[in-house]
């Protein structure tokens, strides 16, 4: 499935991303962010693939205790793959032996991006889910919490995400192309949240760029 572009402007979420959350750019800055948002927007494809399983197509029990307390109280799961597409990451690449500033704002941009089309595909997945008086919990990917990137190549397996996004899994587990994120959703018969991994057990905390300058990366 195609996804929208996202029509409203991203400065604020690029330049979180940046690590300057909160700043007002110059009018430099603010032309530099225009030209990542234009490049991005021509580069860009933004596709999604999901699909409603049950628990069993993944290895839920070597998955970690934080997953299992995501999915508790459901009954089934919708897995999600989200991709910017491969000339995102050629972009990106080409940059960086040209221009590292504009690389790194095309960069920002794509991860704002990412996290906009991700939650349009979850709106149509809820809307779905919601049309059959049935509830759906938040997105969990592998890699937060307790819960091991190994959990990619059964996810984008279960989903055949090379045919149907170009979405493959290195051998170290992670997405190519790289602007891509995986995720599960829990299904229920009455109203759940899910949970979110924190700081306290994320595997990234000790090199995370949000936790360094005192935020997180929910805000």
């Amino acid at each position: 499935m195609t996804l929208a572009y996202p029509e409203k402007n991203l400065n604020a979420e690029i330049l979180r991303y940046l690590g300057a959350a909160g700043w007002q750019p110059d009018d430099a800055t603010a032309a530099l962010l225009e030209s990542a948002q234009t490049m991005l927007r021509e580069a860009a494809v933004p596709r999604a693939v999901w699909k409603r399983l049950p628990f069993s197509v993944l290895p839920l029990e070597e998955a970690g205790s934080d997953l299992a307390w995501h999915l508790r109280g459901c009954d089934e799961m919708v897995l999600l793959a989200v991709t910017l597409g491969s000339r995102t990451d050629m972009l990106i690449r080409r940059l960086e032996l040209t221009d590292i500033a504009l690389a790194a704002a095309v960069d920002a941009a794509a991860s704002a991006v990412m996290e906009e089309v991700c939650d349009a595909a979850e709106t149509e997945i809820r809307r779905s889910v919601s049309a059959e008086g049935r509830y759906l919990t938040g997105r969990y990917s592998p890699g937060y919490g307790d819960c091991p990137l190994s959990l990619q190549d059964p996810l984008c397996l279960a989903l055949d995400t090379v045919r149907g996004l170009g979405l493959a899994v290195t051998p170290e587990h992670l997405l190519t192309p790289r602007k891509s994120v995986t995720a599960v959703l829990g299904v229920a018969q009455h109203p759940v949240t899910g949970t979110r991994a924190g700081c306290g057990h994320c595997l990234l905390r000790e090199k995370c760029a949000y936790r360094k300058r005192g935020t997180t990366c929910e805000n």
